[in-house]
């Protein structure tokens, strides 16, 4: 029989989980969140408005954009926890309100890699998760929040690594590198693109001499 579970979720941020989490989610299950920006969520007419709007000036023959400072939010995810049966369990996770549209997709995640951040285009953002019937994982702890429109979200710093650049905007960069005995494994260089996604995780730092260490101390 088909389980269905989910909620509706609005800013500025909060938490939420898979059903059972920590505990297997349920097999056969269809479950959708659709996460708000907090201040869209308290007039429909705010939603109409985040629409970009042209100002004419009488006296200048030209006219500027403006978009309201509440519609100025879009929502970032990051995963505390994320465990699904690999290859038949998945998280899907979409731009906007209309769930299940292929055109507003932004991840389909199974197993347990993720990226460090996801963020939506629009003040709305959609996950769908679905499970086959056999027997399942942990599922997901998931935070969100609002950020600044046409950003990426702060990705954070390697443990044991450092970090160059301080601007989260599209078109900004991020460089890495680690402190001295520590190699750096994945991207030294991360960037922000157009559609509020960094291109690569932050790398990790990993101890050069650790493993010798271990090895002459248990010989």
């Amino acid at each position: 029989m088909l389980k269905t579970c989910g909620s509706n979720l609005q800013g500025p941020s909060g938490t939420f989980t898979s059903q059972n989490f920590p505990i297997q989610y349920e097999s056969n299950s269809q479950c959708v969140w659709i996460i708000t920006a907090s201040n869209l969520n308290k007039s429909a007419d705010r939603i109409q408005l985040c629409k970009i709007h042209k100002v004419s000036f009488s006296s200048f023959d030209t006219s500027l954009s403006i978009m309201p400072h509440f519609c100025r939010q879009v929502i970032q995810i990051n995963f505390e926890e994320f465990d699904l049966e690999l290859g038949y369990d998945t998280l899907t996770i979409g731009d906007g309100g209309e769930v299940g549209d292929p055109k507003t997709i932004l991840q389909v995640l199974t197993g347990s890699f993720v990226p460090d951040l996801i963020v939506s285009m629009t003040h709305q953002m959609w996950l769908h998760l679905q499970s086959d019937e056999s027997v399942g994982s942990i599922g997901f702890k998931i935070n969100y929040k609002e950020i600044d429109k046409e950003s990426c979200g702060d990705p954070g710093t390697p443990l044991y690594g450092m970090r160059e650049g301080d601007g989260f905007s599209n078109g900004d960069m991020l460089r890495f590198e680690c402190q001295f005995g520590f190699e750096l494994i994945g991207e030294k260089t991360i960037s922000c693109q157009n559609n509020n996604q960094w291109s690569a995780n932050i790398p990790i730092c990993i101890c050069e001499y650790c493993q010798c260490y271990y090895t002459l101390q248990t010989d």
